[in-house]
């Protein structure tokens, strides 16, 4: 059955207007509260808590006694070996090297770089000549 809104309201207004047998409510509401209430707990319950809590402080507190080790047992010790004469090296009687002297740089003629512009116009191209006498200082020809 498809339930209209105007069903759903009339069905509520006859629930709203019903009488409800005495003591109903009272039953009802005893059993959702027998339900949802929290079960007590009783002390003994957590009892055991203290007591592993106080055997753990004493397991970790008292000292345990060291396993006894024997000593290692002692060997015989080996004769030191005999030194031996080390004989100073022979004196060297080889000359040192030379030191050769400072060679002079090589001098190479320098040409004169040129540098291409290009302009807008395809007639107009610029040339510019680097390391002229202005262009490095310091350096003369």
């Amino acid at each position: 059955m498809n339930w209209t809104d105007e069903d759903l309201d009339f069905a509520l207004r006859d629930l709203r207007d019903a009488e409800l047998a005495p003591g109903a409510l009272e039953a009802v509401r005893a059993r959702v509260m027998e339900r949802t209430a929290k079960p007590r707990l009783r002390w003994w319950a957590w009892s055991w808590l203290p007591a592993l809590a106080a055997a753990l402080v004493m397991i970790a507190v008292i000292p345990r006694g060291q396993p006894v080790v024997e000593p290692p047992p002692l060997l015989a010790a080996a004769p030191p070996a005999p030194l031996l004469e080390v004989n100073p090296p022979a004196a060297s009687r080889r000359k040192p090297a030379a030191i050769p002297g400072r060679r002079e740089p090589v001098r190479l003629e320098k040409e004169t770089q040129f540098v291409k512009l290009i302009t807008d116009d395809p007639d107009v191209v610029i040339y510019w000549a680097l390391n002229s006498n202005e262009d490095v200082k310091g350096e003369q020809r």
